[in-house]
């Protein structure tokens, strides 16, 4: 499932908590990861010199199978063209930092790389939620929000194999705001009942072509609010949501950014 990781980083503590997640994956799947450092013309003066930082990244990744690459130029662009040459499985990206603001914010090179790659990208937990998480587990329960759009067939997929590999529960959720009940609405309760049928028979119908057999729930609300509360309910340790080959699409269009800004667990975008 997974033989190659590229890790980017710029030997930052968001780097190094990056590495710690890499470290997990790259013990349990035996790969390769590739630590990838973009000089910047300008190197912007918190940044962390290359020589001060490398040292305590290869120690996290002592037992993984470690390459580092050098490039010089644009962080997001020279990332994008690495990752179209090497083709990686996976590619891990630190959120931003903290603050009232920042927790606000993905940074704008892990946002870039979000919109344009073709490959999956593991985001970490952002923000002050980092702080407040305790020490990463391991892969036990994946969680997959779906939101009955066309990524959501390889996503389904991409996340039964994810789960299979690490021998972990896999859980499908889908958040809609029709099951929501509305005060002084006639016949809402009927109206939900019929609406929640029709649903059920969508997810159960994708669940049959993508060929997954997994816990599947449908709950009232809109993503992300939804989605991070069943996750949360749910202990689950990665969230993994859909993408177009262009870019977030659907519900989880809308959403998506926010589940990954909001969520107490890494966000997998497919």
């Amino acid at each position: 499932m997974l033989n190659k990781l590229l890790l980017p980083v710029d030997f930052s503590a968001r780097s190094l908590k990056a590495a710690e997640y890499a470290r997990h994956l790259a013990q349990h799947s035996r790969c390769e990861v590739v630590l990838l450092h973009v000089h910047e013309p300008a190197r912007h003066p918190e940044q962390t010199p290359p020589e001060a930082g490398l040292p305590a990244l290869k120690g996290i990744l002592c037992d993984a199978s470690v390459r580092t690459v050098e490039l010089t130029g644009d962080p997001a662009s020279c990332i994008l063209d690495y990752a179209a040459h090497y083709q990686p499985d996976l590619i891990l990206m630190p959120t931003h930092g903290y603050g009232v603001l920042r927790r606000f914010l993905l940074g704008s090179v892990t946002a870039k790389i979000l919109h344009d790659s073709e490959f999956p990208v593991w985001t970490g937990i952002h923000g002050e939620a980092e702080r407040a998480a305790a020490t990463f587990r391991g892969i036990q329960h994946v969680v997959c929000a779906v939101d009955l759009g066309p990524p959501s067939e390889h996503a389904l997929r991409w996340a039964a194999r994810f789960a299979t590999a690490f021998d972990a529960r896999l859980t499908i959720v889908h958040a809609s705001p029709q099951l929501v009940p509305v005060i002084g609405v006639v016949h809402d309760d009927e109206w939900r009942a019929h609406v929640h049928s029709a649903l059920q028979n969508q997810l159960a119908a994708l669940l049959e072509k993508a060929g997954v057999v997994a816990d599947a729930r449908l709950v009232p609300g809109d993503a992300p609010t939804a989605v991070i509360e069943q996750l949360t309910a749910l202990d689950g340790d990665v969230l993994i949501i859909g993408r177009s080959p262009h870019g977030m699409m659907g519900r989880l269009r809308t959403a998506a950014y926010a589940l990954i800004r909001q969520s107490p667990r890494p966000v997998i975008s497919i």
